[in-house]
């Protein structure tokens, strides 16, 4: 590695690192150098997951420059009841002149860590490969999406609507995508009807209380009081697919059924952020997610598919595609691996990277 090292990140390192995302990234919801470095110094330095062991990387040359950086993020999750271990990682980024071998060494070190389980879940293609080349796997099921139009004229309009005259006859066809999706909202099944049971408001501590709802997964997240209110404020500064939404919902008995969390889109399709649901509640569920979208102007939803509510979100008319980042697992314990391609591991985006907003 003559042309330089691996090293730590350290707080020093963060005007660096800003400088070097703001020419990697085009894309920042940050809208200043200095508002990017206030975030990555709480993410990175000021979270609630503590563990000096699994720190973040940057790559410098030989004059000492920061030519890379692979951002990780402990977590804490149970597989069959006992903590595990959990690095989430995040921000790779490595300079123009320096791509390729730089990208390697970063991902290299980070799946060497003392981590039981890595997972990073907004990896595009070239990081892919990177990640699979050190010996990650692609988890093709939580790379599917699920799509569940609400104004399904509206939905289709606004997604083929690009360009000015696209959009200009758009504007002079809303009376009639109006009426379509009225029909189409109050038939049998439509997303107007309201669902039996009730809904209120979810606070963490709601969640905390009522976690036996995420069920006997083999590998599923840790929340404790505190980290989760931490995270929740984070998730809600993601303004990118528009205003956070959470919902407790309860059977018509008074069973609290599940919880779901997504952003509130109107107009357009509102982003799932973790859905959760005892196993003969999950319609349920979806039911009052659609509805409580519905009644609020999204003209869709959309998650990442969760294998436990495949059946469900069929059967509520939902579509599947392959479209949009990866996500990557890794383990250096075998039996982890196959539990996540059965269904057996929640792996919401409330647990992964997708959640934060640099």
């Amino acid at each position: 590695m003559g042309s330089g090292r691996l090293r730590a990140f350290r707080r020093e390192d963060i005007p660096d690192v800003v400088a070097l995302r703001q020419q990697v990234f085009h894309f920042s919801e940050r809208r200043s150098a200095s508002m990017l470095a206030e975030y990555f110094e709480r993410i990175f330095f000021h979270h609630p997951w503590p563990d000096e062991e699994l720190h973040s990387w940057v790559h410098e040359d030989r004059r000492g420059r920061v030519t890379g950086f692979l951002g990780v993020l402990p977590r804490r999750m149970t597989w069959r009841g006992q903590p595990i271990r959990t690095a989430v990682s995040t921000q790779l980024m490595v300079e123009p002149p320096s791509r390729g071998l730089v990208g390697l060494l970063l991902v290299r070190a980070f799946l060497a860590g003392p981590q039981d389980w890595s997972v990073s879940d907004t990896a595009n293609d070239v990081a892919r490969r990177i990640f699979e080349s050190v010996g990650a796997t692609t988890s093709m099921i939580h790379s599917l999406v699920w799509l569940r139009p609400l104004r399904p004229c509206r939905d289709l309009a606004s997604r083929l609507a690009h360009g000015l005259v696209a959009r200009g006859a758009l504007f002079a066809a809303r009376p009639l995508v109006a009426a379509g999706d009225a029909f189409a909202a109050r038939r049998a099944g439509g997303a107007a009807r309201q669902p039996a049971g009730t809904i209120q408001p979810l606070t963490p501590a709601l969640m905390l209380a009522h976690l036996d709802v995420l069920g006997c997964r083999a590998l599923r997240p840790a929340y404790e009081a505190g980290a989760l209110e931490w995270l929740l404020e984070q998730v809600a500064e993601k303004r990118q697919f528009g205003t956070l939404e959470r919902a407790l919902v309860r059977a018509p008995s008074g069973e609290v059924a599940g919880w779901f969390l997504y952003f509130l889109n109107p107009g357009g399709a509102s982003q799932v952020v973790q859905l959760a649901a005892r196993p003969a509640a999950q319609t349920l569920v979806l039911q009052h997610l659609f509805h409580h979208a519905w009644s609020r102007g999204a003209a869709a939803v959309a998650g990442r598919l969760e294998p436990a509510f495949v059946s469900d979100l069929a059967t509520l008319g939902c579509g599947f595609a392959r479209d949009g980042p990866w996500v990557l697992i890794h383990s250096r314990r075998p039996e982890l691996m196959p539990a996540v391609e059965r269904g057996d591991a929640l792996l919401s985006r409330l647990d992964g990277e997708w959640w934060l907003s640099f």
